[in-house]
This record gives C-alpha cells, sequence and structure tokens, in this order.
C-alpha cells in the first residue's frame, strides 16, 4: 500500500466523494427551500388577488344597493305599481334606482321612452332594474338549478301602468356545491325582448365566490327579519317596502385548495382558503318618494265598456264602445290590439268611436281592448277584450270611364275613373260606408280583339298601377300601330277583385323607323338547315322606347368563302318573318366546302316602318338554343349590386360555361364574369353598377363542341335612381299617434319599406313640412327609425323655418353620418320587414278635429354595396301627403 509522503498535496479520492455528496446534499436542501418559499409566495399571491377582486366586488354591490330606490318615485304616484325593492331573497336581491341621474350622456337615454302612458314621469328605465345573484360559469352562459320570478311594469313603451312576470333563469338560490360567479344582472331596454331569456342581461362580476347572503332589517327589528322573497301578495309588498336596512356577506375563495387550512366549520375536502367582506348597507332613498300635486288630477277614468268588433274590410275592423260618463273627462281613448288575448301589438288614439282599425291580418283573430284618458294624462285600466276573425266581406265597385288616347309613340294612354266605393255598405255601422278604405290598385287585362277577358294573368297588376297613384297609365310594352283591347279591375289588399270595365281599345302610333337588329348570329345546325339569332330592338331612330315584335329574315345567295362580304347579294323579299329573336331556316341550300351564305335581319312595325339591315352573319358552328338575360331587363336602370341571370332556352345541346363582360361607354370594360359551371343558367350576383351610365352587359355560352353564341343588354347605370320607398301599407294616408299621455300626439309614426332597389340603402338626409292646423305651434325635435333617434334637436343639428298663419314648418338635415338608418330591400313588404318613421315634436300634433298635415316626406338616401359600404348611387324618395290620424 502506498502512503502520503510529507511532499504530497490534494484531495484523496475518498476526500473528494465526501465533498461531493456534501455539496449535493447542499443544493437539494436550498432547492427544496426555495421551491416552498415560491410556493408559498405563489399561494400567497393568488389569495391577495382574488381578495382584491372580491373586495372590488363587495364594493360595487354596496355602492348600487346604497342607491336602492334614488329618485324611483319622483312624482309620487301611489298608483305606480314598481317597487323600489323588487325581489328580496336570502342569497339574491333585485331593486331599482336612478343610476344614471347625473350622468349627462345617459339621464335621459331610454327613460324618455318608458315614460308616458299612466305616468307623467318614469326616472328609472329597465336597465336600472338591477340585482345580484350566483351562477355556475357555463359554455353559453350561466348555469343554475332555480328561477326567480316577478312582476314590473317593463313590458311596453311607453309604460301602461300594467306589471308583467320577469323570469330570471338559471340562478343559485342555495348555495353548497362551490364556487360560484357573482351576476350583476339588469334589464333589456329593448321590450320586444320582454320577458325572460336575452331581456335579462347578466354581467359576470367576480369567480370563485362561495357565498353571497343578505339579512333584512326593518325599522323595529334588531334580528334579522325572514327574507320577503318575490312575489306580489300585499303583505309580501309592504315587508319588502318596510325593509331599512341590509347586512350583506359575500365570501369569496381561492381557485386551488390549500391543505394547510384549519376550518372547524368546514367539514367539506378539500378545503379552500376563504375571505368573507360583510357589513351593514343602509339605502337613504328607501320608502322616499316624491310629493305629489294636491291640486292635480291623480284619479283615472272608469274602465271603458267592452268594445264591439264589425269584420267586413280587408285588414281591418270597425271598432265601437259606449262612452265613459262625461264626469270621467274623458279627452282620448286608446285602442289597444294584439294577435292574442293580452297581448298588445300596436296601439291606436282616437277621440272616440268608431275607429277603423287597418293594417291588421287577414283571416286571422284580432284581440282589441280600450283604454280612456282624461286631460291630466290619466289614464284607465284597460277594458275587458273582444276578439274577431278578420275578414272581407266587400268587393271593389269597378272602374269607370274607362278609355284610351291614341297619339303616343310606344305606348297605349289608359284612364279611367278612380274607384271610391265598395259594391255594399258593409258592414252596416261604418260611418263612411260604403266608401272603399283598403284599395289596392289596378289591374290591366289586354289583348288583341275586342272579347278580351279580365281573367287569367294581367297585362298589369295592382303592384304597377297603384292606389292612389293610378289613373292614368301608360301601357308601354306595345308594337305601334298595333290595335289592343283593354278591361280594367280594381283589386282590394286581399285580392278581392271588381267587376271589370267594357273592353276599349288603343294603339301607339309613329312614323319614326326602329333601330336595326344587333347581335346577328347564324349557327350550322345541320344539312340544309341554319338557325339564326338576334337582339330585341327596343327604341327607335330617334331613341324612342318601342316594342318589336316582327323582324324579317333575309338569305344571301351562295357565294365562295373567300369572297368579303359586302358582296353578297340578298333577294327583294324575306325568306320568312319571326315574331321572337330566332328563326329556323330549312331551306339552306346546297352547298360545296368553298361555298358559303349570309343572313341579316330587319325589325318593323305595324305602321308600317322598317329598320336598316342587321349586321351579316355566317353560319358556321353548330349551337342550338337561345341566350337571354333572365335579369336584369334590356333598356332598364340598375343601381348599388345588381343580379345578372343568363339562360339558354329551346337547346339540347352540353353548355359548359359562360362569360359575361361589362363595358361601360366610356370607362370601357369594368367587369368580367366567368363560370366553367356546366348547364343552363348562370347568375354573377357581385356586379356594382358604378360608375353610372350607359353600359353594354354580353354574354357568351360555349358548348361543349366549342362553339358559342351571343347575346347583349343595355342598361343605365344610375348614379340617382328613383325613390326605393313605398309607405306600407300602400293606401296609408295618415300618420298614427305613436306616443301614449301625457304626449299623445306629440309622436307620429308610419311605415316605410325599400321594394324596390335591390340593395339597402342608408339614410344621409332628410325634409319634412307640415302645416299646424292644430293652432299648438309645436316644433320640431327630432326623427326616429324603429324607435331609435337619428338626432336631437338640442344639437343644433337640423335646421328649422316655421312661417305663416296657419303655421307652416319645415325640419331639414342633410348631413346624417351617426347613426345612419339603414333599410333593406324586401319584397313583398310586410309588417315584420317595414321601417317605422316616427317624427317627434314638442307639442300636440293635433287638437281636437284639427289634424297638422305633413306635405313634404322627403328622404335622401345612399346605396349600400354588396359589402354594405357606401357606394356613389343615391336617390330620393318624395312620400305622399299625410294627415295626423
Amino acid at each position: 500500500m502506498r502512503t502520503r509522503t510529507n511532499g504530497e498535496s490534494g484531495f484523496s479520492l475518498i476526500e473528494a466523494l465526501v465533498a461531493t455528496a456534501v455539496l449535493v446534499i447542499a443544493i437539494i436542501i436550498a432547492l427544496t427551500v426555495y421551491d416552498a418559499a415560491r410556493k408559498s409566495f405563489k399561494k400567497g399571491e393568488n389569495a391577495t388577488v382574488q381578495q382584491e377582486e372580491v373586495r372590488i366586488a363587495y364594493d360595487r354591490l354596496t355602492a348600487d344597493l346604497r342607491m336602492l330606490g334614488f329618485n324611483a318615485n319622483p312624482d309620487g304616484s301611489t298608483a305606480r305599481p314598481d317597487e323600489q325593492l323588487e325581489v328580496a331573497l336570502d342569497h339574491a336581491i333585485i331593486f331599482r334606482g336612478d343610476f344614471d341621474a347625473e350622468d349627462p350622456g345617459r339621464v335621459n337615454d331610454h327613460e324618455g321612452a318608458l315614460a308616458g302612458g299612466a305616468f307623467s314621469v318614469v326616472s328609472t328605465g329597465n336597465d336600472e332594474v338591477v340585482g345580484y345573484v350566483l351562477g355556475k360559469p357555463g359554455p353559453s352562459g350561466p348555469t343554475g338549478p332555480d328561477t326567480i320570478t316577478f312582476s314590473a311594469d317593463v313590458d311596453d313603451q311607453p309604460r301602461d301602468g300594467n306589471v308583467t312576470a320577469v323570469t330570471v333563469n338559471n340562478v343559485v338560490l342555495n348555495p353548497t356545491n362551490p364556487p360560484y360567479t357573482l351576476y350583476k344582472i339588469s334589464l333589456n331596454n329593448n321590450v320586444g325582448t320582454c320577458c325572460s331569456g336575452d331581456f335579462i342581461v347578466r354581467t359576470p362580476i367576480v369567480e370563485n365566490v362561495r357565498n353571497l347572503t343578505f339579512q333584512y332589517f326593518d325599522a323595529t327589528s334588531v334580528a334579522p327579519i325572514a327574507a320577503p322573497g318575490s312575489t306580489e301578495l300585499a303583505a309580501v309588498k309592504t315587508t319588502r317596502a318596510g325593509v331599512t336596512r341590509f347586512n350583506v356577506s359575500l365570501v369569496g375563495m381561492t381557485k386551488d385548495p390549500d391543505m394547510n387550512v384549519v376550518d372547524a366549520s368546514d367539514t367539506a375536502a378539500p378545503k379552500y382558503r376563504k375571505f368573507e367582506l360583510r357589513g351593514d348597507v343602509v339605502p337613504r332613498n328607501m320608502r322616499m318618494k316624491g310629493m305629489q300635486d294636491l291640486d292635480s288630477d291623480s284619479v283615472p277614468p272608469s274602465k271603458p265598456a267592452t268594445p264591439t268588433l264589425l269584420a267586413g274590410h280587408c285588414g281591418g275592423l270597425i271598432v265601437s264602445w259606449a262612452l265613459n260618463p262625461s264626469g270621467d273627462g274623458v279627452t282620448q281613448y286608446r285602442v289597444n290590439y294584439g294577435p292574442s288575448a293580452g297581448t298588445v301589438a300596436g296601439t291606436r288614439s282616437t277621440v272616440g268611436p268608431p275607429l277603423f282599425l287597418d293594417g291588421l291580418t287577414p283571416n286571422a283573430t284580432t284581440y282589441v281592448s280600450i283604454q280612456a284618458q282624461d286631460a291630466a294624462g290619466n289614464i284607465s285600466i284597460k277594458s275587458n277584450e273582444a276578439n274577431t276573425v278578420v275578414t272581407n266581406l266587400n268587393t271593389p265597385s269597378a272602374p269607370a270611364g274607362a278609355s284610351a288616347t291614341n297619339n303616343q309613340i310606344g305606348a297605349v294612354h289608359l284612364t279611367w275613373t278612380p274607384v271610391t266605393t265598395n259594391t255594399a255598405s258593409v258592414p252596416a255601422a261604418d260611418p263612411i260606408a260604403p266608401a272603399i278604405r283598403e284599395l289596392a290598385g289596378y289591374r290591366i287585362y289586354c289583348g288583341d280583339t275586342s272579347g278580351v277577358a279580365a281573367s287569367g294573368s294581367p297585362k298589369i297588376t295592382e303592384s304597377q298601377a297603384r292606389a292612389p297613384a293610378s289613373p292614368p297609365y301608360d301601357d308601354t310594352n306595345v308594337v305601334n300601330c298595333h290595335p289592343y283591347y283593354y278591361r280594367v279591375t280594381a283589386v282590394d289588399m286581399c285580392g278581392t277583385e271588381s267587376a271589370p270595365t267594357s273592353a276599349f281599345s288603343g294603339q301607339s302610333t309613329t312614323t319614326v323607323a326602329p333601330q336595326a337588329p344587333t347581335n346577328v348570329q347564324a349557327f350550322r345546325i345541320a344539312a340544309g338547315q341554319s338557325s339564326v339569332t338576334w337582339s330585341a330592338v327596343d327604341h327607335d331612330v330617334a331613341n324612342n322606347a318601342i316594342t318589336i315584335k316582327a323582324y324579317d329574315v333575309y338569305r344571301s345567295g351562295v357565294m365562295l368563302k373567300t369572297d368579303p362580304s359586302s358582296s353578297a347579294v340578298f333577294p327583294s323579299s324575306p325568306i320568312g318573318t319571326a315574331t321572337g329573336l330566332s328563326y329556323d331556316d330549312y331551306a339552306v341550300p346546297a352547298m360545296t366546302a368553298l361555298q358559303t351564305i349570309w343572313y341579316r335581319v330587319v325589325a318593323k312595325d305595324e305602321c308600317v316602318n322598317y329598320s336598316a339591315p342587321s349586321n351579316l352573319a355566317e353560319p358556321l358552328c353548330p349551337f342550338s338554343g337561345t341566350v337571354v338575360f333572365n335579369t336584369p331587363t334590356n333598356g332598364g336602370v340598375v343601381a348599388g349590386p345588381v343580379t345578372v341571370t343568363v339562360s339558354v332556352v329551346g337547346g339540347t345541346d352540353t353548355y359548359t360555361g359562360i362569360t359575361i363582360t361589362y363595358t361601360h361607354a366610356t370607362t370601357g370594360l369594368t367587369r368580367t364574369f366567368t363560370s366553367s359551371t356546366t348547364g343552363t343558367t348562370w347568375t354573377d350576383n357581385a356586379w356594382l353598377a358604378m360608375p353610372a351610365g350607359p353600359y353594354t352587359v354580353t354574354a357568351t355560352v360555349t358548348n361543349s363542341g366549342g362553339c358559342s353564341s351571343t347575346t347583349s343588354i343595355q342598361v343605365n347605370g344610375g348614379s340617382v335612381v328613383g325613390c326605393c320607398l313605398s309607405i306600407y301599407p300602400m293606401a296609408t294616408t295618415q300618420v298614427t299617434c305613436a306616443a301614449g299621455p301625457p304626449k299623445d300626439c306629440k309622436q307620429v309614426s308610419y311605415s316605410i319599406g325599400n321594394d324596390r332597389c335591390l340593395t339597402k340603402v342608408s339614410l344621409t338626409g332628410m325634409t319634412v313640412t307640415w302645416t299646424d292646423n292644430s293652432g299648438n305651434k309645436p316644433r320640431w325635435e327630432t326623427a326616429k327609425f324603429n324607435g331609435s333617434a337619428i338626432a336631437s334637436n338640442a344639437a343644433g343639428i337640423w335646421t328649422e323655418t316655421y312661417a305663416g298663419n296657419p303655421e307652416v314648418g319645415t325640419a331639414t338635415k342633410s348631413n346624417f353620418s351617426s347613426p345612419a338608418p339603414t333599410v333593406p330591400y324586401a319584397t313583398p313588404m310586410n309588417g315584420t320587414n317595414t321601417t317605422v318613421v316616427t317624427y317627434v315634436f314638442d307639442k300636440d300634433t293635433k287638437q281636437g278635429s284639427k289634424k297638422n298635415t305633413f306635405s313634404t316626406n322627403q328622404f335622401v338616401f345612399i346605396l349600400l354595396d354588396a359589402l354594405d359600404q357606401p357606394s356613389s348611387l343615391t336617390t330620393t324618395c318624395n312620400l305622399p301627403s299625410l294627415t295626423v290620424e
């Protein structure tokens, strides 16, 4: 064995191993201490964050609770059904207060709309009915096994004093399985969502809540009283109203369990670190309300009599009822109607019976009730409801005095006496019977003989010859010098048609030649057979719109293919005449491979005027069928996103694709659409007719043999298109008082729809002119679209003028930017796809029988493209004059 000598130094192997082991142990101990410190810090940090979040939530809850009852009853009305404390449960609470009273941007954002009806002042909107509840978070919203139901007047605009059951689902009222999320709830200002589901707006406040507890104290109790709950029993409501103090406990918990927690009161495992915030809250405004004016009339009229409903008119009922006693001081009545018992879908105001209630759904049951209003704005409870099926028992009278003028080019001018009556006085109680209330328009039947029948499909429908705009009416789809025979009927909005007029004749006339046919093409079909096609001629050489239904087809003599087409020789007589846009030639002469023939076409009317010959076409390639544009119409005006549909009709080939080109008269080619889809019909939905001006739209269809056929149409892209809007229903002549007392006819409404433009239109300006027949001198405030105000007069953004006696007022705005209401394209119009326009004034627009008239109702719109972006296309709509109902 070797031993260390005096001159040697360093560690032996054993010493090195021992030193390394000691170092490793020291490192392990250090890492263990560090990890324990890190975990302790992380646990403490998580607990601190969660505790702070719970504290913020507790402060928010108690701050809202202290506002309970603030300004909730500012006029001291004893009839207001709403409570300051709506729901008082052990683990949930719902209450109301004027939370945005000091917010200048929101103080009247919805309370103005909810006010009125039975009350002149309503300061708390639906979103100021707030509550705090527990729930389990879920992927599509909170979940929970329990439901809270309470009653409040929150489903009417304006409020009517009748409460409705509000249901709050998916809450936890027995918190035994934490953790939970604390939610703040409120109600939706959109009463159309009432009274559950989306009507309940939920905002998560804090997660990882173990418990939420409320204790209630009245003015004399030392110990908490039993939670009053949410029922509407008088004793329960009295108990809720007597609460003066709350004790609120909010218990939070850590997200992760903590095995070091010692809590003898918690037997559950695993244990979580918990922290409770508890304190008393005294809402100083609880039980406080405004002082009533002792001199004011706060007694509503008595309950009106049950109405009598008389059917017989299309989409309308005659509503009658017995007047209230004179001592009630009734100044007007509200007629409520809806599709089911207890449902109010609309309201009309009137000074007394009878009332024609129009705009209803034919052949459906309508429920009607009456409310009476006095001069102080007090409104009675609803009468008993009556209901009946809306039926049409009337037939319009036949038009009279029908005749035609024969001196126009390309059109027959038709006229008749407007229909104003039905054939009978049904129902007899209608005070204006037999006057027609629901005329939709006229149907015009056309034929080539005096025996034309008023049956089948009319040439012109009531959607074209609308009431009250027609008569007269110009029938433009006529051949010059061709005699036409007509019969006219009147039609109501249910489609009931009158007896027809006697047949009368008319024709257009001209000495101007048609334009030459274009796009003439010829196709080799088989030996001895060719097919010739062309585009329709729709204008004469003076550019008057005309209709051509006769074309002469000429075939040249046989000639060499090497000879120029200009050397083709045509006979003086055509080989045939076509009434459509194609001609099949079954007598093609025999030719060698070096020979060919040419075709040309001439248009003619019945006067007789002939066009110049068309271009020449040589039959080289086989192609069967005719390429036609389904939409748009040749010569039509287009605007915005335009749907272009092309088909091949009458063909037997396999068609392998299409190319559509859009060529502007000055800009040139603006778009090319190509589809390689096999079929017979193709659609391009993405053409935006910009810039404005004339376009040639050309479609070329190719068949499987590689041969193609082309057709073209001319359309005009307008920068200012015709009016897109119509009043709905079309025969409307009145605006309806839209807001209840005390506003009454300060707000008047009617409906419009966009049934003519193929795209949305966005409002950029409007002008309203009215004659003040009421003598109240109302001043313009704003306009609303579907209840949303475009802009308020207080902002100084409407231009107004007032002059004359009676006073004529005008309100104009030409710079709408935000919000900019849109009216989508929808046809046919109905009660669900139209837009309600409301004019808002500071005073009533009628006084007794003196009613204001709106002579100008002008809207300026810009059309939106396929991406809902503004285009360069604008339109101005001047709607008919309207009178307050």
